[in-house]
């Protein structure tokens, strides 16, 4: 939510991220693990594009992506 935050505004991040959890797992964000990470992140792309533009997002989505593979 925090790197969506700059983007979205707060309330709008944690609305998005939790549209996406329901939407793409059929659970709420905080039953969200590391491994559904990429599917909630395929989630959010309409809703980003919609927001912030398709090429951002494909950006935006990239860097995640890069960071969560960092973190592995």
């Amino acid at each position: 939510m925090r790197h969506l935050e700059p983007l979205l505004g707060g309330f709008t991040a944690k609305m998005a991220i939790h549209t996406a959890a329901v939407r793409a797992l059929k659970r709420p964000p905080e039953q969200v693990a590391v491994q559904d990470l990429p599917q909630l992140l395929e989630g959010l792309k309409p809703m980003l594009n919609t927001f912030i533009g398709a090429l951002h997002t494909k950006v935006i989505l990239t860097e995640f992506t890069a960071a969560m593979e960092k973190q592995r």
